[in-house]
């Protein structure tokens, strides 16, 4: 114990400049944040202040709500009727045996001929 209060003497004697030091420091910022929250700080508003407003508290409900109507299916909509009229039927074209046959025969006098010109 004897060593550790030499010690501290020792280290007190060596540092006692930055000691000093440390302490007028202390005190001028001590000194100098009362001289601004007295003289710089902004002093108590003379107006009133009012509360700041909030939003207003719910009024509870006092009638029962209506109930909603059962949602059913939607019912079916009819058939859009096509803007204009078909035209007559004998304007259509009608896949007869014959023109089937006259369509094959076009059809392969037009291979051949694609043939004959890759050559």
């Amino acid at each position: 114990m004897f060593i550790f209060v030499l010690l501290a003497i020792l280290l007190l004697v060596v540092f006692w400049q930055y000691i000093l030091a440390g302490l007028v420091l202390w005190v001028l910022v001590l000194i100098m944040r009362a001289v601004v929250n007295w003289t710089l700080a902004d002093p108590k508003p003379n107006y009133p202040r009012r509360p700041v407003q909030t939003r207003p508290v719910a009024k509870p409900v006092t009638t029962r709500p209506k109930p909603k109507p059962v949602q059913t299916r939607p019912e079916p909509k009819s058939r859009p009727k096509p803007a204009r009229e078909l035209p007559a039927p004998e304007y259509l074209p009608r896949w007869t045996p014959n023109r089937r046959l006259d369509a094959g025969r076009e059809h392969a006098l037009w291979q051949e001929k694609f043939d004959n010109a890759a050559q």
